[in-house]
């Protein structure tokens, strides 16, 4: 099986305001971050937004303003933006003012300490082998931080949601039906394709389990297909070979092998 066959609900597309007589005009806003896709007059930083809207440049413009969530936009960003949209007296409205609240994943869900660094939101299994997320990038990612290649967002990102998807599918959908225990993931293989470049705008991971062992708990063995997509074009694919091993055993065998490498280090 594919990634394809990975199904889940979609999120209902809101309904705009009659625009009463307007002309419509749709924008994206991005973080500050990612400056360098936001040219023309499609996509907006979330600074050069909120200064339009102050200066009231929308209101005398004969349009309609929809504002459409981008990477890098945050809860608090989004109760700026809404409040900003209700000074311009009905000209200016989110798109899906639910979708600028929509909180990330808890850290502990795809094993991060630093919430900016968890990379979905959303995360759904309606039954275990499949799950699917919205990629959400926070504007202080670690992986976002130094980046000067473009306008697109680099391939670490998608590697690395692939790797948190497969973690969520794992505490969200797996381990509740197990005892309960600590695990830590050790990847084993990544057949990683990159079919087009992934931009700071709504896209999705998905992770499908095509096989699994779970005969040893403190050894659980799985393998997935997982796919990252963004307006109806697939980004990157990857076939992944990955445990989930009991914190105790990893601590273990980890601490062994540091010692290993140590002491060949020291000779």
């Amino acid at each position: 099986m594919a990634p394809d066959d990975v199904s889940c609900p979609q999120t209902p597309r809101r309904e705009i305001p009659a625009l009463d007589g307007h002309t419509r005009r749709d924008v994206v806003v991005v973080a500050d971050r990612f400056a360098r896709f936001a040219r023309g007059d499609r996509v907006l930083t979330l600074s050069s937004l909120l200064g339009l809207l102050d200066s009231g440049v929308p209101q005398v413009s004969g349009c309609h303003w929809v504002v459409h969530l981008g990477q890098g936009i945050d809860a608090t960003d989004g109760d700026l933006l809404e409040a900003a949209c209700d000074k311009t007296e009905g000209t200016v409205c989110l798109a899906d003012p639910q979708a600028f609240r929509r909180a990330l994943e808890q850290p502990a869900v795809v094993h991060k300490d630093r919430p900016e660094n968890v990379l979905l939101a959303g995360v759904h299994s309606p039954v275990p082998e499949r799950c699917r997320a919205e990629l959400r990038i926070h504007r202080d990612n670690e992986l976002v931080l130094d980046h000067h290649t473009g306008e697109h967002v680099q391939g670490i990102v998608i590697i690395e949601a692939m790797r948190q998807i497969c973690i969520a599918q794992f505490e969200t959908a797996v381990r509740p039906g197990l005892a309960p225990a600590a695990y830590a993931g050790v990847w084993q293989r990544i057949d990683l394709s990159f079919q087009d470049f992934l931009f700071p705008l709504p896209a999705t991971v998905e992770s499908l389990i095509v096989g699994s062992d779970l005969g040893r708990d403190t050894n659980l063995k799985f393998r997935a297909t997982t796919a990252v997509r963004q307006q109806g074009r697939t980004v990157a694919t990857a076939a992944i070979e990955y445990s989930m091993i009991a914190q105790g055993r990893i601590d273990t065998l980890e601490r062994r092998k540091s010692d290993q490498a140590t002491r060949a280090y020291l000779g």
